[in-house]
């Protein structure tokens, strides 16, 4: 087995008294782990198991970017699309981490650039989506979307999420958007409250590059136009900057073991996000 990383959500008490078990654990079955903190050198190769909800996975994902580190995920959170089991399953699931009866699911990435006046603004990294939005209710946002330098559609409205298959069950998802299933190597582009009907997506192929040129009569005190990768990261955008989004050439390695089809999960955690309303 690879070398054996430990990474809680720093922010959640439990995940931190959990670690401290799970080194137990694991050392138990002969098996010589360590916390990581963002003080750790990142490592070359490892497991990662991942204490938290999907937002953890996500930042680690983005933390070990371009390593050969397999992430599983024991969740903590609400909704876990990504982590793979319960703490109350997590023996059961160590158990059959050391067996090797896992498998290993490859996530689409995706990367992109702000282009301002031909330069390059800024550069980011994403497994969920890029999501561009209006910061005026007052003033709409003109998108012109070009798949591979190809004008493809004007939006017109609040703005255009592109996301990843994993993204595709996020914001894409409470817009409309399809369901990509989560080791395809597509991307959807999904329009937010435009202005025209119909709101149709678009799907793209994973060689495709696409092109956001953005457009806005003026920033007004609400501030001007953002882009924000995974709910996390924000720029402020500029009247004529260039977004350009493909998919990465590193994968996000999220290790499986349930038996449970992608499309089983999908229905029981809509299930029940439903309920929880």
């Amino acid at each position: 087995m690879k070398s054996v990383i430990i990474v809680p959500n720093t922010l959640k008490q439990a995940t931190i008294q959990y670690a401290q078990e799970l080194l137990k654990i694991l050392g138990e079955r002969g098996i010589d782990a360590k916390i990581y903190n963002d003080e750790n050198e990142v490592p070359a190769s490892a497991l990662a198991i991942v204490l938290g909800g999907d937002g953890t996975i996500l930042r680690s994902a983005k933390r070990f970017y371009g390593k050969d580190i397999l992430l599983f995920g024991i969740n903590f959170g609400h909704l876990g699309y990504l982590s793979a089991i319960s703490p109350n399953e997590a023996i059961d699931g160590i158990e059959r981490l050391v067996s090797g009866n896992y498998i290993i699911e490859q996530r689409t990435m995706l990367e992109g650039e702000i282009i301002r006046n031909g330069k390059s603004e800024a550069h980011f990294i994403g497994l969920n989506e890029a999501c561009v939005f209006r910061s005026s209710l007052m003033h709409a946002l003109r998108a012109e979307l070009s798949i591979n330098k190809k004008h493809t559609e004007t939006i017109i409205g609040d703005g255009v999420v592109i996301s990843t298959p994993t993204g595709s069950t996020a914001y894409n998802l409470s817009l409309g958007g399809p369901i990509l299933t989560p080791t395809s190597k597509s991307m959807v582009v999904t329009p937010i409250s435009p202005t025209y009907f119909p709101k149709a997506s678009i799907v793209i192929d994973g060689g495709d590059e696409a092109e956001v040129l953005i457009s806005f009569e003026t920033a007004d005190e609400n501030g001007a136009p953002c882009i924000e990768i995974d709910g996390e990261i924000r720029y402020s955008l500029q009247n004529g900057d260039v977004i350009k989004i493909k998919r990465s050439e590193h994968t996000a390695q999220i290790v499986k073991i349930t038996e449970k089809s992608f499309y089983q999960i999908l229905r029981e955690k809509l299930s029940r996000a439903s309920l929880d309303q």
